[in-house]
C-alpha cells in the first residue's frame, strides 16, 4: 500500500499536456486516498479556521502538492520520505527547494504531529499565514504585457486574473474615438470620445500613450482613469504593443513590471499560426514579420518569459508577479513624470 501511496504522488515534468492530464488524473486519486493525518487536516483547512482558501492536491509546477493557499503562497505538505519526477528519486528538501524556486513557502509536518498535536500544528499554519507578504495592499502597481500574435499572452493573463484572484489584477479601461458596439457601455468597456475630444485630451497631456490606428480612430490610455485603478488598490494589467509598453514602463519606472512573452522561435509561432486556420498564407507572413520586429524589443522589458509550454509557463509567471507585487513599492515621488507619447512617434 505504501508503494502505492508514493506511485500516487509522485511529480512528473509538465513538457506536454498529457503529462498535465497525467497530474491533474493522479490529483483526483489522491483526494480519494487521504492518510489519517491528511483526512483531519483538510476537515480544519476547508472548514476556513485560517481565514484563508486552501485547495488539496493541487498541481504546482510539476508535483501535486498536499495543501495550498495561493494567496498567501503557503504550501503545506504532511510525511513523505520521497517523491518520483521522471526516474528521478526527489527528496522533500530538494521538492520544497524546487517549490520555493515557484515563490512560495513549504512547512512540513509529520503525520504524528497531526494526529497527536494539532494545536501546535495549527499555531505553526497561522504563523506563516501571518507572516506571509502582503500582495496588493495600498496603491496598486502596474503590470505591462507585450507579445507576438500567437504567443500565449492572453491564455497566461486570462489565467493570472482568473485563478489568482489574490493579485487584484484588472486591465486598464482605455479611451478611444470609435463609437460603442452593441452593448458596449462608457467607462465600462471603453471611454468614448468623440475625435475632437481626443485631440484636445492629447493637447492637455492627458494619455499615457495614445495611437491613430485609422483617420479619426484614436486608442490610448488616460493617466487619470490609471491613477483612479491604483488608489483603489487594483494592480493594473497592460496588454499594449511593445512601444506602448515600453513608454508606459518609462514613465512609471519600478511601480511598473514589463513582461515580454515571445514563442521559443518564429519557426513554432509559425506553427501555431497555421494551427489556428483563421489567416491565410499572405496574413501568417505578416504576422511574423511584425513578430520578428516585436520580438526585437524583448530585451528591453524587466523579464522574459519564453512560452514553450503552457503549463510552466503560467507557473512562472505566477511566480514572477509574486516576487513583483511582494516587493517594496517605491513612493510616489519617485514614479517619473513624462508625457503621453503618440504610438507613431516612439
Amino acid at each position: 500500500m505504501a508503494s502505492t501511496k508514493y506511485i500516487m504522488k509522485r511529480g512528473y515534468e509538465t513538457a506536454n499536456c498529457w503529462a498535465y492530464d497525467f497530474l491533474r488524473q493522479h490529483s483526483q486519486e489522491n483526494r480519494k486516498n487521504q492518510t489519517e493525518a491528511e483526512s483531519i487536516l483538510w476537515n480544519i483547512l476547508r472548514a476556513s479556521q485560517c481565514g484563508v482558501r486552501f485547495r488539496r492536491q493541487h498541481i504546482i509546477g510539476d508535483y501535486i502538492v498536499d495543501f495550498v493557499c495561493l494567496s498567501k503562497s503557503l504550501i503545506i505538505e504532511v510525511d513523505g520520505t520521497y517523491h518520483y519526477r521522471g526516474p528521478q528519486i526527489i527528496s522533500d528538501e530538494r521538492r520544497s527547494e524546487e517549490l520555493k524556486k515557484l515563490g512560495f513557502r513549504v512547512i512540513r509536518f509529520r503525520n504524528e504531529e497531526i494526529t497527536t498535536n494539532m494545536e501546535d500544528v495549527m499555531n505553526k499554519i497561522k504563523e506563516e499565514i501571518s507572516n506571509s507578504p502582503l500582495l496588493g495592499r495600498g496603491r496598486g502597481r502596474l503590470i505591462i504585457v507585450s507579445a507576438p500574435s500567437g504567443s500565449g499572452k492572453s491564455t497566461i493573463v486570462q489565467y493570472l486574473m482568473k485563478e489568482h484572484p489574490e493579485f487584484k489584477l484588472a486591465f486598464s479601461i482605455s479611451a478611444t474615438s470609435r463609437p460603442p458596439r452593441g452593448e458596449e457601455k462608457h467607462g465600462v468597456e471603453y471611454f468614448f470620445l468623440s475625435p475632437e475630444e481626443f485631440r484636445q485630451r492629447i493637447q492637455n497631456n492627458e494619455f499615457l500613450e495614445y495611437e491613430e490606428v485609422y483617420p479619426d480612430r484614436f486608442y490610448g490610455t488616460l493617466k487619470e482613469q490609471v491613477e483612479k485603478q491604483l488608489a483603489a488598490g487594483q494592480n493594473v494589467v497592460f496588454d499594449v504593443d511593445v512601444k506602448g509598453g515600453c513608454n508606459i514602463k518609462k514613465f512609471y519606472g519600478d511601480r511598473a513590471l514589463s513582461l515580454f512573452i515571445q514563442p521559443p522561435s518564429i519557426e513554432e509561432l509559425r506553427r501555431r499560426l497555421e494551427g489556428r486556420n483563421t489567416d491565410s498564407a499572405d496574413q501568417i507572413q505578416i504576422r511574423l514579420n511584425k513578430a520578428e520586429y516585436e520580438m526585437s524589443f524583448a530585451a528591453q522589458f524587466d523579464r522574459i518569459l519564453i512560452n514553450d509550454d503552457l503549463e510552466k509557463a503560467k507557473q512562472e509567471a505566477v511566480k514572477i508577479l509574486t516576487g513583483f507585487l511582494a516587493s517594496p513599492s517605491p513612493s510616489q515621488g519617485e514614479e517619473n513624470e513624462g508625457g503621453g507619447t503618440n504610438s507613431n512617434e516612439r
